[in-house]
């Protein structure tokens, strides 16, 4: 088959895990990922072709459009849908005459990669299907706000052959909103298990290395209260180091500052930004374990990555996380519970060595490899085209 990826999110402008979605549907299908994106130059209706060999297998047709600087905000969005509809439509031709017709279009979050796919539904009956990753759905990330949206967001919805979610927590959370599909099924992010390994060239791992990994976005990730937890660790122990991976700018350097000013600095306290996957890879191996001091999260990606290296972890019992978290792995605690969250640093310090690496990965293998996951959007496919034929 024959499969398109319509996103608004690909590396290296976000969405991992869209990537990591797109190696594992390669493994049994034909896939091109089509990615309309904001730059500060716009591309126009010419493609950006990537065949780069991070991403064997397929290739990702890339086109740019400068975003709206109209102060109204209604219209400003209207104005990029409107780019972005112009140019998906340039991707579906430039596809199907390089690359043939596509059997089916997957799209990645809603609302706006999806509008393109369901007028092209309408015209000519192109089946699509569509999965979701982002947390706008739930209180706390609150942003499925707007009668427009959300009343094209529901026909969307309710007109796609199928709709995924990372986990039943999303699921719900989409359906809470008035979201209604026939097919509502979950399929996971998916880690490749080739890359995040237990073994490798690394330098060995260190003296009690603490390591978080995330977008560095406050409001869910708490930065701030790892800081605080750490500033009062530092002044019961020393013989720990925190190691801060990813974020970018201005959040990355917010955080540096508030540890500073909680005079938290280097070497016990580091922060290093945004690093390569094999970079990152080393990071986890050369780990204690990893923490996550989520407020929420549809399914944390970085927390299967850790386990698959071999390390266990430390989060919170928020969103999807509990779903698939084993006692095994680690520790779950609440959200917020700072005092909880010392002490189970001080457990985590004391006790890392106790898990089992081969166990930690094998709990990723059977359940978020690539070829767990690819198979499982293979059946998904092959059982909406049945369904199209047969209709």
């Amino acid at each position: 088959m024959k499969i398109l990826f319509l996103t608004r999110w690909y590396p290296p402008y976000g969405g991992i895990f869209i990537k990591r979605h797109a190696q594992a549907v390669a493994l049994y299908n034909e896939l091109v990922v089509l990615a309309i994106l904001p730059g500060e130059i716009s591309s126009g209706l010419k493609p950006v072709i990537d065949d780069q060999e991070d991403h064997p297998g397929f290739p990702v047709i890339r086109y740019f459009y400068r975003p709206s600087r109209c102060r109204i905000g209604m219209v400003a969005g209207m104005i990029n849908l409107i780019r972005f509809v112009i140019r998906a439509f340039a991707g579906f031709r430039y596809i199907s005459r390089h690359y043939g017709s596509f059997d089916l279009i997957h799209v990645h979050i809603l609302t706006r990669a999806a509008v393109p796919t369901f007028l092209l539904n309408i015209l000519t009956g192109s089946p699509y299907i569509i999965s979701e990753h982002w947390t706008r759905y739930i209180p706390e990330n609150w942003g499925f706000t707007g009668i427009i949206r959300r009343t094209l967001t529901r026909l969307i919805v309710r007109r796609a052959s199928a709709v995924t979610t990372v986990s039943d927590f999303l699921k719900t959370a989409m359906q809470d909103c008035g979201l209604r599909n026939k097919k509502f099924i979950i399929i996971p992010n998916t880690v490749d298990t080739t890359l995040f390994t237990i073994t490798g060239k690394h330098k060995g791992k260190q003296a009690k290395r603490i390591l978080h990994v995330s977008n560095f976005h406050e409001r869910a990730k708490n930065i701030y209260g790892i800081l605080r937890v750490i500033k009062i660790l530092h002044e019961q122990r020393k013989d720990f180091e925190i190691l801060f991976i990813g974020g970018r700018e201005p959040a990355l350097g917010e955080a540096r500052k508030y540890a500073s000013g909680l005079g938290l600095e280097s070497p016990g306290v580091i922060f290093k930004g945004r690093i390569p996957a094999d970079e990152l890879a080393e990071a986890y191996r050369e780990s204690s374990f990893l923490l996550m001091f989520s407020n929420f999260e549809s399914f944390s990606i970085v927390i299967p990555e850790a386990l698959s290296c071999g390390i266990p972890v430390l989060a919170t019992a928020v969103g999807g996380i509990p779903e698939y978290f084993s006692t095994n792995a680690g520790r779950l605690i609440l959200p917020g519970n700072e005092a909880g969250l010392l002490d189970n640093l001080n457990f985590m310090l004391d006790n890392y060595q106790s898990f089992d690496p081969e166990k930690l990965r094998s709990l990723v293998e059977q359940r978020f490899g690539l070829k767990t996951v690819g198979s499982q959007f293979d059946e998904l496919y092959r059982s909406v085209l049945n369904r199209q034929g047969n209709s």
